[in-house]
């Protein structure tokens, strides 16, 4: 977890302060950690070092010092810019419509910027942009009744599921594992593999095609089937539990 050091929390939510002079500063945290998120999209995280980081700002590594802690605190910073501002979804009673946005949109953060998945969390949601995104999801679990802690429950699951499906998109995109052809490939290895009286059920997926089949018209992708079986749970909670109204 992030620091909660005040120096550390005031760069995250630029609260440092107008410089003595009375004039913007030539460098700030602001530049600093846009440049640097700007460096991580166009290659890759592992490109930020601090002295590439320096040299694309034309300063010395030692000025980063001023407007960053550490790297580690770098990438904290870099992660909460990175998540932005989170749409604009009116509360119109309607959470599961409402939640589907938020999560969508949230994939598209991940889109946007692919090393983001990759790196450890620093904190629960601490940052401007990390907290505007979690206050927008709580907004939208208002009529579910839920309390506290079921709220936050829901929150950890939706983000953890576009989290991980993000993750797992990057690394098919790497590997090529998630094309069609690999994946008729991989079907055509578990059948050599498999036996059909120890694996009935692979073998019967193996055996109805399903694997490198084009998607029907009209079926959802992976990720949008996914969401909704979250959010028929969600709506709809073992009898046991309290329920959630639709």
């Amino acid at each position: 977890m992030q620091s909660e050091h005040p120096a550390e929390l005031a760069r995250l939510w630029r609260a440092a302060g107008p410089s003595r002079l009375g004039r913007r500063p030539e460098l700030d945290t602001e530049r600093v950690v846009r440049s640097a998120v700007e460096l991580a999209d166009r290659d890759g995280v592992d490109a930020v070092t601090l002295a590439r980081l320096a040299g694309s700002l034309g300063v010395t590594t030692m000025a980063l010092y001023r407007h960053i802690g550490s790297k580690d605190e770098l990438l904290g910073l870099m992660q909460d810019l990175a998540v932005g501002e989170p749409p604009e979804i009116k509360d119109a009673g309607d959470f599961l419509s409402g939640l589907r946005e938020w999560a969508t949109a949230f994939r598209r953060v991940y889109d946007d910027h692919p090393w983001l998945a990759g790196v450890t969390l620093a904190s629960p949601p601490l940052g401007p942009y990390s907290v505007a995104w979690m206050n927008l999801a709580l907004v939208l679990l208002r009529p579910t009744g839920l309390d506290w802690g079921e709220k936050l429950a829901v929150l950890g699951m939706l983000s953890g599921y576009v989290r991980q499906s993000a993750q797992l998109a990057i690394g098919f995109a790497q590997s090529g594992a998630g094309t069609p052809e690999a994946e008729a490939a991989y079907g055509r290895s578990l059948a050599q593999l498999i036996d059909p009286q120890t694996y009935p059920e692979v073998a019967q997926l193996v055996a109805s095609g399903a694997l490198g089949a084009p998607p029907a018209e009209g079926d959802p992708d992976e990720f949008t089937y996914g969401l909704t079986i979250i959010l028929h749970g969600i709506a709809h909670p073992p009898a046991h539990e309290r329920a959630v109204p639709k």
